[in-house]
């Protein structure tokens, strides 16, 4: 693990509040490289805010604190997580990672829990992990290069590739995660989205379907409304940005609505699989909107 004054450097160069926090992003690409070199990432997606900010956005995306995958491989799920779990129960490069309580939820949609881990420095640290299980990616999955960061001169390894979901997967994630459920960094990952170019079109089929795949049927109203009505912890974003940075709510609110605004412009196809949601018995729908999905894009 590199050196507590590297990491201090790296904190206050990053406008963060909580140094911890920088600590943190800093053990979880050691967690990715433990993950790479025993061969362990070959089975997984990685997704979510951790790797928007470590493959996506860099520094002009907020920290993160957990790793997120997608299950994607041919092996049997349980031999790919006793092997994570080997992973995070040894030491690697000075930092010990201690990952003996784990839950796999019923029915089997996901697998995950807390990884500790200690170094010469920090004797108590803590990771959330979580792998779904209860799709496959739509896209291609494919390595991302890490994004450079200051601290990447003082690590023991060189910077690596990370396989993950394609972006414009994670961005539909991203809104199913909003029409779901209410939380600010979600939002506030919709509005970094929001700025950058992307397929409005492709990434409304994607929703519709990853939305269609956990048999909630898909309303765009419904999507505005609660991102517009939720209580958000703006607090429990602001220690994850540059204490410099400013973060107005009303302009974060309304970039998203207008940006995602045609997410309203529902063609048949997607109409048809919303209507077939709640029982999600129409595969052949589904792989429909699939195959018009992997069309778009070539």
């Amino acid at each position: 693990m590199i050196a507590d004054k590297f990491v201090d450097l790296y904190a206050r160069n990053s406008g963060l509040r909580d140094k911890l926090v920088a600590e943190r992003d800093v053990v979880l690409t050691y967690a990715l490289h433990a993950l790479e070199v025993a061969g362990v990432m070959k089975h997984l997606a990685f997704k979510g805010g951790t790797c928007l900010r470590k493959t996506v956005f860099g520094s002009a995306g907020r920290f993160s604190e957990d790793l997120d995958f997608t299950l994607n491989s041919d092996d049997a799920e349980d031999d790919v997580l006793i092997a994570l779990v080997d992973v995070f129960n040894r030491e690697h490069h000075g930092i010990t990672f201690q990952f003996d309580e784990y839950y796999k939820t019923e029915g089997d949609t996901s697998f995950g829990g807390e990884v500790g881990y200690r170094h010469a420095w920090n004797g108590a640290g803590r990771f959330r992990l979580q792998v779904s299980l209860r799709e496959r990616p739509t896209l291609a999955v494919s390595p991302r290069p890490l994004k450079p960061q200051a601290y990447f001169g003082y690590l023991e390894f060189q910077p690596f590739e990370v396989r993950s979901l394609d972006v414009i997967e994670m961005a539909a994630e991203k809104v199913r995660a909003g029409f779901q459920r209410a939380k600010v960094r979600d939002l506030y990952d919709l509005h970094r989205f929001a700025t950058t170019p992307f397929d409005i079109e492709l990434l409304r089929r994607l929703a519709v379907l990853k939305l269609w795949q956990v048999q909630d049927p898909f309303d765009a109203d419904s999507f505005f409304e609660r991102i517009r009505s939720s209580r958000y912890d703006w607090d429990d974003l602001r220690r994850l940005m540059r204490a410099s940075e400013r973060l107005d709510a009303n302009e974060i609110l309304e970039t998203v609505e207008r940006r995602f605004a045609p997410l309203r412009n529902l063609s048949e196809l997607e109409r048809a699989l919303i209507a077939d949601a709640r029982s999600g018995r129409n595969e052949a729908l589904a792989e429909q909107m699939r195959t018009a999905i992997r069309g778009a894009l070539r």
